[in-house]
């Protein structure tokens, strides 16, 4: 396994500079007339290359999905280089990152548990190491994930020869790590302004850094809950207690997980599939009537028949397994969940589908590692919160990958 060649997204093409990093007019100036020669590129398939282009660039590396917890734990051992495991560890991962090996990404969760830390020293320290080890690589967001997945499954069902690997779809930057924004220049026409919002796009791509980021949102994002955990525990637990004496097992417990996360997706499906269908077929019906709300409903059915297999399970993998955890919780009838259940979830979610290992704390370690659960069986991803074995992990990718380089023919 070796480095891919430097490309504009290609991890080894770009510095991941600080806070200083300004703005370089001829480089903004030479997007705006490259995008102007590709009118008939939109914004949205312009987005598309540049995610699979980055995402097929990271494909040789091994992805290493850190919580928080190890966030911290080798943010502190990169500031007070005190002698242990720890330091190891991080040594380990500079190593193999700068080797072209492996690369930590982040999600949205990761970004906003980082605001968990009041001090703003201390999070710009965490935001740095991240800088380094993460290559400037983050998931895109939860709900686009699994857009993804389930445009990635119709699609590969009609035409599985025309679709690209999954893994390398769902890729994005720190300056997106909350989802894509456009903003529309409205003083201009609109070849100009499509124009101008690729070249924009592009900036924000290649040129604005997780630290910068942070530096921007400041201490006003501390605590902050966009995602709403806390809201939505409260709600969940109150569900939880409601229909505890329906659950006969922990199979009927997913189900009722599946369901009622699948109906907030139907709607997807809907849009997605109609865009598959010949013109012959007519419109999608108005959000609101009763033809769509049938739409929707043939659509929920269909998400959730693709469950039934196992080849749906790890399609719609982000949803399978957030199912699973939920439903874990809730054949647990003792146990209410907390809003840093909902972080640690989504941490899962991410690291099981998309990277190859995970290193996080003890109680998540042991949940998403029950046999009964069956995850570590359907997703190829090392699960530990051992610091140790979480160094011999990062060391036997070191040395697979040297003794891999060493038979390849010069």
């Amino acid at each position: 396994m070796s480095s891919p060649p430097p490309n504009a997204d290609s991890p080894s093409a770009h510095v991941y500079p600080g806070r200083h990093h300004g703005v370089n007019p001829h480089k903004i100036g030479s997007s705006i007339e490259r995008h102007r020669a590709s009118p008939e590129v939109s914004l949205e398939q312009h987005r598309r290359r540049r995610v699979h282009a980055f995402g097929h660039s990271l494909m040789t590396r091994k992805a290493v999905y850190l919580d928080l917890r190890f966030w911290i734990g080798l943010r502190d051992a990169a500031r007070y280089d005190t002698p242990g495991v720890m330091v190891d560890l991080l040594c380990a991962l500079r190593g193999a990152v700068a080797a072209g090996q492996v690369f930590c990404p982040i999600t949205d969760s990761t970004f906003l548990e980082m605001f968990k830390q009041a001090d703003p020293q201390s999070r710009a320290a965490t935001a740095d190491l991240i800088s380094e080890l993460s290559l400037g690589a983050t998931l895109l967001t939860y709900d686009m994930r699994v857009g993804t997945e389930i445009a990635h499954y119709v699609h590969a069902a009609r035409t599985p020869e025309a679709v690209d690997p999954l893994r390398e779809l769902v890729w994005s930057k720190p300056a997106y790590v909350m989802g894509f924004v456009d903003p529309v220049p409205m003083a201009f026409d609109p070849a100009t302004s499509l124009t101008m919002r690729k070249a924009f796009f592009d900036h924000m791509w290649d040129d604005v850094t997780l630290i910068q980021v942070c530096d921007m949102l400041g201490d006003k994002f501390v605590h902050a809950d966009p995602l709403r955990f806390r809201e939505t525990t409260g709600r969940v637990n109150e569900q939880i207690r409601a229909h505890a004496d329906s659950l006969k097992n922990m199979k009927t417990a997913y189900q009722h997980e599946l369901v009622g996360v699948l109906d907030l997706f139907a709607d997807q499906l809907a849009t997605i599939l109609a865009s598959t269908l010949p013109p012959e077929a007519g419109p999608l019906p108005k959000e609101g009537t009763p033809e769509r709300a049938e739409v929707d409903r043939q659509c929920l059915a269909f998400l959730v028949g693709a469950f039934g297999a196992e080849a749906g399970r790890k399609a719609l993998r982000t949803l399978h397994i957030n199912a699973t955890l939920h439903a874990a919780v809730r054949w647990n009838k003792g146990q209410a969940l907390k809003a840093n259940d909902l972080f640690d979830f989504q941490h899962a979610c991410a690291a099981l589908a998309y990277c190859d290992a995970f290193f996080t704390e003890g109680p998540l370690c042991t949940l998403v590692s029950r046999p009964d659960l069956g995850l570590l069986e359907q997703f190829d991803c090392f699960v530990s919160a051992d610091v140790a074995a979480c160094l011999a992990y990062v060391e036997g990718v070191v040395r697979d990958t040297t003794a891999y380089d060493g038979l390849k023919p010069t």
